[in-house]
């Protein structure tokens, strides 16, 4: 089913010739990878009922999740941007600024709630993004959370090349050529833990996996570096946490004005 999926997603995105055609293909390009495994956990923790995936341009993973019999639902501060792959899949994603409004479903309403590859943009409020998350997941249901590990090998090598983890002025530069931000910061995995605890989320497993946007000789130069060093220096921090208590119910910062 998965390999169904992916390969129906790529014919959608190999066709397309509109102002998204190059963020849908790099992107895919990138991330097939991650995606399948992030397929693979959701199997595993084995969700029965709806699954949201909070900041869910270009849609790739709800249109995956969807094709794979799940009843995926996406929410995105604007889906008009990506309405092709909407209207393709006929997926169900929801306007919502997650930093500004609380997310449009009923308290306890989703089996599993994906954050990946989303927590390192939040630019406002990201205490308020998981507080709606807790908010929205049934008891005990659990957070899927994948994000860029700081301390990666390829961070900490930026850093002694005198470089910051990502450059400011292409990151802003993000919001107007594709209308969010980009890496705003990224976190080391206590950091993370921390956020979901204080927002009445059990932190269940940590893991850290390779970065699939790698390519060539620098991918062959970090596969070998991770074979010796401790699997917290890995690119990605992926964290499974279950929802413990109703959380802190917070309000936003910087409400959206209507």
């Amino acid at each position: 089913m998965q390999n169904l999926a992916v390969d129906l997603l790529w014919q959608f995105v190999l066709a397309q010739s509109g102002p998204a055609s190059v963020w849908h293909k790099s992107n895919l390009y990138a991330h097939e990878r991650r995606y399948r495994e992030d397929l693979r956990l959701i199997d595993r923790l084995a969700p029965s009922g709806p699954i949201l995936e909070v900041g869910s341009a270009p849609c790739h993973m709800t249109a995956l999740m969807q094709l794979c019999g799940h009843q995926a639902v996406g929410v995105d501060v604007d889906p008009e941007r990506v309405a092709d792959i909407v209207r393709h899949f006929d997926l169900d994603v929801r306007q919502c600024d997650a930093e500004r409004s609380a997310l449009p479903f009923a308290d306890d309403a989703f089996a599993c709630v994906l954050l990946c590859e989303t927590f390192e943009h939040l630019r406002i409020d990201p205490a308020f993004v998981l507080s709606e998350i807790t908010r929205v997941l049934a008891p005990g249901a659990p957070l899927l959370l994948t994000t860029p590990n700081v301390y990666s090998l390829p961070s900490l090598g930026r850093f002694l090349l005198g470089r910051s983890v990502a450059d400011p002025l292409q990151e802003y530069g993000k919001l107007r050529r594709l209308g969010h931000m980009g890496h705003v910061r990224e976190y080391s995995a206590r950091e993370v833990a921390r956020f979901l605890t204080a927002s009445g989320l059990a932190v269940e497993s940590i893991d850290y996996r390779s970065d699939g946007m790698v390519r060539g000789w620098k991918r062959r130069l970090l596969h070998l570096a991770y074979r010796v060093v401790p699997r917290r220096f890995r690119r990605e921090i992926v964290i499974v946490a279950r929802k413990a208590t109703s959380g802190p119910r917070l309000d936003p910062l910087v409400p959206v004005v209507a």
